[in-house]
């Protein structure tokens, strides 16, 4: 299965061209699951991610009803976490992450179950997220991490059952370096927030020796005077335990790297990993 994540960058800029070289990249990649972040949504309903979804011939799920137009009425669009499938899929839960006092924030988890046929393997569980920016900011990336994981972990069920079922694929723009402590802990390289509990980076999993920068200096829209420019924000994983065989990443990489006719796509680099689920 061929999954996809990345950074849109809303309406930043001459969106609408950039929509265009979002599609063509897309298009291109051919993949069964793709999370979205800063995914826009307009007040009248309507959402990038179900255009992208005419146009691919896929699903399209959104967090479109945590957008705060409620709070900010003259806004004329919203970014959202969106998830498009192969397959159907419906939603099983759109939550505000908190932060470190306990406080619900903007960022949010998109958890959605794809109705896969058994025949192609069985139903799975798909998550998008975005976590906090900002050099300072991990301790509220921590508890984000920990809200997002535990609201995935028990989406896909009691603790015990978790090694006969389908690995959940989780992925986006976590904000963080792979040596950060929030990465660390989700990916056991210290105690995970859920015991017994955690991702699989598909990067490090496929022995990829280079930085993999998915925020990067070689990008034309990454402003030239941007704090730490050169940095691996943006993860595909799959969770552990998880049925045996699979979950295993067999090739990861980074695309929409290069200009579309002209137009860089966005100012994060896209990840696509093929995963045996």
């Amino acid at each position: 299965m061929r999954v996809v994540t990345w950074n849109l960058q809303g309406r930043v800029g001459e969106w609408e061209r950039r929509h265009d070289a979002i599609e063509t990249v897309l298009v291109d990649a051919d993949a069964d699951v793709i999370m979205l972040q800063e995914s826009w949504v307009q007040p009248d309903g309507a959402t990038q991610a179900h255009r992208l979804g005419e146009r691919l011939a896929l699903h399209a799920t959104t967090a479109a009803a945590l957008a705060g137009f409620d709070r900010y009425p003259q806004a004329s669009y919203w970014v959202v976490n969106a998830i498009l499938t192969r397959w159907p899929s419906t939603i099983l839960r759109a939550v505000p992450l908190v932060d470190e006092i306990g406080s619900p924030t903007w960022r949010h988890v998109l958890v959605v179950h794809v109705e896969r046929p058994d025949a192609e393997g069985g139903a799975f569980i798909a998550a998008g997220t975005h976590l906090e920016h900002g050099l300072d900011r991990s301790p509220t990336r921590s508890a984000q991490m920990e809200h997002m994981i535990r609201e995935v972990s028990s989406a896909i069920g009691a603790a015990d059952s978790w090694r006969d079922r389908l690995p959940a694929v989780v992925a986006g723009d976590l904000n963080a370096v792979p040596w950060s402590d929030e990465i660390r802990r989700a990916t056991g390289a210290a105690p995970t927030y859920v015991p017994g509990f955690g991702l699989v980076d598909a990067w490090d999993a496929c022995g990829n020796t280079d930085r993999g920068d998915t925020w990067s200096s070689r990008n034309p829209l990454v402003p030239r005077r941007a704090i730490s420019p050169n940095r691996r924000l943006d993860y595909i994983t799959t969770t552990f335990p998880r049925r045996r065989s699979l979950g295993s990443f067999t090739s990861c990489g980074l695309i929409a790297v290069d200009p579309v006719d002209g137009v860089q796509p966005s100012d994060h680099y896209a990840v696509l990993a093929e995963v045996e689920l």
